[in-house]
């Protein structure tokens, strides 16, 4: 199709009028917009917000420009106790522009709803919410140029080319490269990198991960996590309208196959997706998700 063909190649243009968020994309917050309106959160709202720097991209680590990689942190901190934890990665593929702006917007409702709705002051008052609302920075700042980017931005693989880069959620350690769900190919949009978590994001939301988490599950594959394991992570995309669970490097079923099952069908009984084990839409490894379950549980 020659005409969307040239649409999709065409870099993104404001729209009339427009002084705010990705060209053509008003509703979408650019990279220094959500950190901006992380920022705010925290001035406004001390008690309740903290923005953490947990490492670096790939261009900033390399002095090449590039971002800190930041999480925004809340809770009621006057409240101290053992509390469950709620870990969000969100846009870790750069090209998906909804999954940054959700999670924003929703920092946003629970700061301003504190106090004021029940579930959201609950919710603030005795859980940790963990956002990390733009996971892949480098990628994003070329993706808001209106360039289908999926990658980071390393320029070790694929260099000086618009598909250049690794795909951090083909990069993290876990089952990394084991099964036919990623691509050797530095040019590929799948391609896993040269070892496992050789990319400074992934490296960051792992120790994140392990930091905020405690290991719960025992490293055979069929060890299940015990029933009182404690936590959530999540990591939101912008495709195919599916609630997945572990694992997405086989067709077996994860040890917890029924819990995670129940907790999947859950959410996808709120939203109207389609709830499946992540291989369901195709085989992948390295992933977010694979990582959070089989590291930790």
């Amino acid at each position: 199709d020659q005409e969307l063909t040239a649409q999709v190649a065409t870099a993104g243009t404001p729209l009339p009028g427009q002084i705010n968020g990705i060209p053509g994309f008003p509703c979408y917050r650019t990279v220094e917009e959500t950190y901006a309106a992380a920022l705010s959160l925290v001035f406004t709202n001390q008690q309740l917000a903290e923005w953490i720097d947990i490492g670096d991209t790939w261009e900033k680590f390399n002095h090449v420009g590039g971002y800190d990689l930041r999480v925004l942190r809340l809770t009621n901190e006057t409240i101290s106790m053992p509390k469950p934890v709620l870990f969000i990665t969100a846009s870790i593929h750069a090209r998906e522009y909804t999954p940054a702006e959700l999670t924003t917007r929703f920092a946003e409702y629970l700061v301003a709803n504190y106090g004021i709705d029940a579930d959201v002051t609950w919710l603030l008052d005795y859980h940790e919410i963990h956002l990390m609302l733009q996971s892949n920075p480098d990628g994003r700042k070329r993706a808001e140029t209106g360039i289908s980017w999926r990658k980071n931005a390393n320029n070790n693989y694929c260099s000086n080319t618009d598909s250049r880069g690794a795909d951090l959620n083909r990069n993290f350690e876990f089952q990394w490269g084991c099964c036919g769900g990623s691509s050797g190919s530095p040019c590929a949009e799948t391609y896993r990198g040269p070892s496992p978590a050789s990319e400074p994001e992934t490296m960051a939301v792992q120790a994140y991960l392990r930091s905020i988490f405690p290991d719960q599950r025992d490293d055979p594959l069929n060890d299940p996590a015990p029933t009182d394991a404690t936590g959530v992570y999540l990591d939101i995309h912008s495709y195919s309208q599916l609630v997945l669970w572990p694992w997405g490097f086989t067709n077996d079923l994860a040890p917890n196959s029924t819990a995670l099952q129940t907790l999947g069908r859950k959410f996808a009984y709120f939203n109207s997706y389609s709830p499946s084990q992540a291989i369901d839409l195709y085989p992948t490894d390295g992933t977010t998700d694979d990582f959070g379950y089989g590291d930790l549980g």
